[in-house]
C-alpha cells in the first residue's frame, strides 16, 4: 500500500526519477497544473523512443470506453519491462466500475495513469478505496501567499534565482493560474541566455510587469497613504490591455481586512503578522504601514468602500462604468 509520504508531488516525481514505478497513478484535483507536470514526466520519461512505439498508449475519455482501456491494460509489454497507459481527462467518464475491478489485480508491468482534471474525487467512494492501494494525489490550488514561494522554488528547480519581492510582483500580476505562470517564466529562461539571476527589469522586459507600475506597488502606496504615487501607478495599471480591477479588489480587500484585525490588537512584530496571517515578509510590511496611517475607522470605511465597487465592477448599480473610472473613484474615497 502506498504511503501518505509518496504521495506529494515532489515525491512522486523523485520516485519516477529513481524508477520506482507504481501499477496505478490516479491524479485529481482542481490544480491542472501538478497533474500535467506528473503525466508529462511519465509520458516522456519512463520508456524509451524505441519502447514507445508498441508500449505507450494515451486515451481520451470522450473517445474511448473503460473497456478498450482495460484491455489495453491487461497485455504484457514487447520487448520492455512495462507498458504505459494514459488516460486524459478521465473525468468525462459516467462510470468508473470497470477501473474498480482491474485495480483489485493490476498487471504489475502496466503503468496505468488515470487523470481527472479539475475534479476532486469522493474519498469514500469503493474506486478511490481501491486506487488508494497504489499513488494517488490531490492536486490542489495554491493560496495567494504561496505563490512567491512556489515560484522562487521552481524557478531555482530550472537553476535560476529571483529575490521574494520579485517573486510577489509575478504572483500578484499573473495571479494562481500555475500553468501560465511556468509558460512565462520559461520564455523568460530562454531570454535570460546564460545569466542566471533574474531581474526586476528582466520581469518587466520579458513578461511585460513593470517594475515600477504594477498593483503590489499599488497596494504598498496605499498602505503607506501615499496618494500621489498610488495614482501615477494606477494611471499606468489601468492603460494595460486587458486590465480587470476585480483581481486588484481581490487584494485591496485581504489588505483592509488584515489591517483592520491589526488594528485592533498591539501586534506589530513582523514575523509573528506573518504567522498569524499567512503573508510574506512585503505583505506584512504593507499591513504594518496600513495600520501606521489609518485609523481604525478609516479601514473600516475602506472596506466597505472596496465591498461597494466590489459590486459596481460585476454590474451591480454600475454597469457601464469603465474599470479605468471605477479605480480612480475607489482611490477618491479611500484617500
Amino acid at each position: 500500500m502506498a504511503s501518505n509520504q509518496n504521495r506529494s508531488f515532489e515525491k512522486i516525481i523523485d520516485n519516477l526519477k529513481s524508477k520506482r514505478f507504481s501499477p496505478v497513478y490516479v491524479l485529481h484535483g482542481e490544480e491542472i497544473y501538478f497533474i500535467d507536470a506528473i503525466t508529462e514526466y511519465i509520458e516522456q520519461n519512463v520508456l524509451n523512443e524505441s519502447e514507445k512505439g508498441f508500449n505507450q498508449s494515451v486515451f481520451y475519455a470522450k473517445d474511448s470506453e473503460p473497456k478498450t482501456v482495460i484491455e489495453n491494460a491487461r497485455r504484457f509489454p514487447m520487448m520492455a519491462s512495462h507498458q504505459v497507459i494514459i488516460v486524459k481527462e478521465a473525468q468525462g467518464y459516467k462510470s468508473l466500475d470497470d477501473f474498480e475491478k482491474y485495480l483489485e489485480k493490476p498487471v504489475p508491468s502496466t503503468i496505468l495513469v488515470l487523470c481527472f482534471k479539475g475534479k476532486k474525487l469522493d474519498k469514500r467512494t469503493k474506486f478511490f478505496k481501491s486506487a488508494d492501494k497504489f499513488v494517488t494525489y490531490e492536486s490542489t490550488k495554491l493560496y495567494d501567499n504561496e505563490l512567491p514561494n512556489w515560484i522562487e522554488n521552481f524557478i531555482k528547480h530550472k537553476g535560476f534565482s529571483i529575490d521574494n519581492k520579485s517573486a510577489t510582483v509575478v504572483a500578484d500580476s499573473l495571479g494562481s493560474d500555475l500553468s501560465k505562470i511556468s509558460n512565462e517564466l520559461e520564455k523568460l529562461f530562454i531570454n535570460l541566455g546564460t545569466r542566471k539571476e533574474i531581474q526586476a527589469d528582466d520581469i518587466e522586459q520579458y513578461i511585460g510587469i513593470s517594475k515600477e507600475f504594477n498593483s503590489f506597488e499599488l497596494i504598498s502606496a496605499i498602505a503607506e497613504k501615499n496618494a500621489h504615487r498610488a495614482f501615477k501607478i494606477s494611471h499606468h495599471l489601468t492603460k494595460a490591455k486587458g486590465f480587470s480591477i476585480i483581481p486588484f479588489l481581490a487584494q485591496m480587500n485581504n489588505l483592509f481586512s488584515k489591517g483592520y484585525i491589526l488594528s485592533k490588537t498591539n501586534t506589530r512584530d513582523k514575523q509573528t503578522i506573518q504567522n498569524s496571517f499567512g503573508l510574506n515578509y512585503f505583505q506584512a510590511q504593507d499591513c504594518l504601514n496600513l495600520v501606521k496611517n489609518f485609523t481604525s475607522n478609516d479601514i473600516e470605511k475602506a472596506i466597505r468602500v472596496t465591498a461597494d465597487y466590489d459590486l459596481k465592477s460585476k454590474g451591480i448599480g454600475s454597469s457601464s462604468t469603465p474599470d479605468k473610472e471605477l479605480m480612480k473613484e475607489l482611490l477618491v474615497k479611500i484617500f
